[in-house]
């Protein structure tokens, strides 16, 4: 589901365990950690817990959830299968693909967007998969079959200089297969394309393009010079209305385009036509662009867009000691991939709007293993809203000598801090990298753990490269609580 430019996410079962957090900061006088009385369980059983499970969507008030189903459906034991799709739909507001009906019977509000393909079409005998909803060359030609006035080959994009032909048509290769190119400004293909969606969304709630960034695009343009565009931009300019046709012919429900780590015109124009967003790869605690990335959500959260915040790295990746991740120490967390999804869900505060409902948050873009292993219990912990913008908190250079920004944002009941990457030249992020940064006004706030318990209060926090820390407020310091 990458881009075309990228490599596949390599997936394999994660056997972490969320312990003790390890807190390097000045501790106040107070209690050994205890469980506070606001977590929220997903079975709604710990000590002192104040508020019911909800089986509903959504399922919490702070925040919106979102997982890619590539599994639950291939699982061949009928119980284990059902016991995953039920933990599933009582976890998550949005699901991209799966069994709507199977979903839906579980959590009638849960919102499924079923995974199709728009512009690229799989040629035949190079299909790898029946089960994405990609695979639809058969139902056009017998689409274009039933109504004449459409020219099924007007509907292709072809190499200039030659007549049109089914041989002409151009051509690029994605994920091993290899596929032609939609001519977006046609009639035909505008009119085909929004009756086959139209079917596909027809028992769900919208449904997600995979492969639609300016890179996708342009990667299955190539060099080529094309019949019926002499020039890219009035391709581009078509592709824009071709997705804006499909978003109006279903709406309300939902188009999701994937436009990756892309942020150019061409991707804002083709987001803002869809309406919705999944932004893979986005979330990545590594990428010194964090800063740039929060305002690209912002902008689209400002036009109305859903956007989808989805990481880069799974909990096995950050776990292990290889790549990027050799100079990544647990810090202050019990594991490396604590560390790297507790910064994700801090990265999820940085942007959210005074409501959640359009910002949705996805930490495991991984479908290899059951979703309940790499839950994160700390997002269902109930941080409020937020009481203004981002702001940056605290600048200066580290031990290594590396300039650091610290950024952070007040909610109802919480005090999110971050510390991005600086600069894409930096590859260290362990322990050498650390500055303590005192809380402002002296507060003495808890530690929230990935495991959404509470560490005891501490005045200042200490923050590695590519670190961050959800610090809990007490009730009398607090609105709502």
């Amino acid at each position: 589901m990458r881009a075309i430019q990228v490599v596949v996410l390599v997936a394999v079962t994660i056997g972490t365990a969320i312990g003790a957090n390890r807190i390097s900061a000045t501790k106040s006088a107070a209690p050994a950690t205890v469980r506070d009385p606001a977590f929220v369980s997903s079975t709604g059983t710990p000590a002192q817990a104040s508020k019911p499970y909800s089986p509903t969507s959504p399922h919490w008030s702070h925040i919106r959830t979102m997982v890619t189903d590539f599994r639950i459906g291939y699982v061949s034991n009928v119980a284990q299968r059902n016991a995953e799709r039920s933990w599933t739909a009582g976890h998550f507001d949005y699901v991209m693909s799966g069994d709507a009906s199977a979903y839906k019977a579980i959590n009638s509000t849960i919102r499924i967007l079923p995974y199709a393909l728009d512009w690229d079409v799989i040629q035949p005998g190079q299909e790898k998969s029946s089960a994405l909803g990609s695979t639809y060359y058969p139902d056009m030609q017998q689409w274009f079959a039933n109504h004449p006035q459409f020219a099924l080959e007007n509907a292709f994009v072809h190499v200039a200089g030659q007549p049109k032909s089914e041989s002409t048509r151009l051509q690029f290769v994605s994920w091993g297969s290899r596929k032609w190119v939609i001519n977006p400004g046609d009639s035909g293909a505008r009119a085909y394309v929004v009756d086959r969606i139209r079917r596909v969304v027809q028992d769900a709630d919208g449904v997600f393009f995979d492969s639609h960034s300016s890179g996708d695009v342009g990667t299955a343009l190539g060099k080529q010079q094309m019949l019926e565009y002499s020039d890219r931009k009035l391709y581009e300019h078509d592709m824009v209305e071709y997705v804006r046709t499909i978003s109006a012919a279903v709406a309300p429900k939902v188009i999701m385009i994937n436009t990756s780590e892309y942020m150019r015109p061409f991707d804002y124009a083709m987001i803002t036509a869809a309406g919705a967003v999944h932004l893979e790869r986005m979330n990545n605690p590594l990428n010194s662009g964090m800063p740039e990335r929060w305002r690209w959500a912002d902008s689209l959260l400002a036009h109305n867009v859903t956007v989808e915040l989805v990481p880069l790295n799974s909990w096995n990746e950050a776990n292990t000691a290889r790549g990027v991740f050799s100079t990544f120490t647990p810090g202050d967390y019990s594991s490396k991939g604590e560390r790297l999804k507790m910064f994700e869900l801090a990265s999820y505060y940085m942007v959210v709007p005074a409501t959640p409902d359009q910002l949705l948050l996805d930490l495991e873009n991984s479908w290899k293993v059951p979703f309940e292993t790499v839950w994160l219990k700390a997002q269902e912990y109930d941080v409020g809203h937020p009481r203004g913008a981002r702001r940056a908190l605290q600048t200066g250079r580290d031990p290594m000598g590396n300039g650091f920004t610290v950024w952070a944002r007040d909610f109802d009941r919480a005090l999110i801090l971050a510390r991005p990457s600086s600069s894409w030249r930096v590859k260290i992020f362990g322990d050498t990298t650390a500055v303590s940064v005192p809380l402002p006004n002296g507060q003495a706030l808890r530690p929230l753990r990935g495991d959404g318990t509470l560490g005891p209060p501490v005045t200042s926090i200490t923050l590695r490269n590519a670190e961050a820390a959800i610090l809990i407020k007490s009730s009398a310091d607090s609105t709502g609580a």
